[in-house]
C-alpha cells in the first residue's frame, strides 16, 4: 500500500530513488536538499512498491496546487501511486495537479487525464 512517508521512514532504496529522480534536474538539488524539504513539511514523499514520488503544495493568488516534482520508478506502479497523491490532494484542497518530467510523461500520462499545456525549458548560463 502506497504512504506519504516521513523522513524517519527513509530507507537506502529511497535516497537511492530520491538521487536517481534528482538525475535530471540539472543539479539544482541534491539529496540533501530534498530531504531537508521533506522535513520542514516543505515536500512530500510518497513511495510504493516499484514507485517514488515527491510533491509539493503550491498556493497561488488563485488555487491550490500539487506539484508533482521528482517521480521514478517503473512506469505503471508511478502512474498508479499518483493517484493516491492526487486523492490525497484533493483532501487538501488542491484544484490543479501540475508536473515538470521528461518528455515521455506526457505520453504515459495522456491516457489517464493529463494534458501538455506549455514546455518547461532549460539553459545553463555558467557557474555561479
Amino acid at each position: 500500500m502506497a504512504t506519504l512517508k516521513r523522513p524517519a521512514n527513509l530507507t537506502e532504496l529511497t535516497l537511492e530513488g530520491l538521487e536517481k529522480a534528482l538525475s535530471y534536474s540539472r543539479g539544482t538539488h541534491t539529496v540533501g536538499d530534498v530531504v531537508a524539504q521533506i522535513l520542514c513539511g516543505a515536500a512530500q514523499l510518497w513511495e510504493d512498491t516499484d514507485a517514488l514520488i515527491v510533491t509539493e503544495i503550491i498556493e497561488t493568488p488563485r488555487r491550490k496546487v500539487v506539484h508533482f516534482w521528482l517521480a521514478t520508478g517503473e512506469m505503471a506502479p508511478v502512474i498508479q501511486l499518483h493517484y493516491r497523491v492526487l486523492d490525497w490532494a484533493k483532501e487538501q484542497g488542491c484544484t490543479l495537479a501540475t508536473l515538470a518530467g521528461r518528455k515521455g510523461w506526457a505520453k504515459a500520462l495522456a491516457g489517464v487525464g493529463w494534458e501538455t499545456d506549455m514546455v518547461f525549458m532549460g539553459q545553463e548560463l555558467g557557474d555561479g
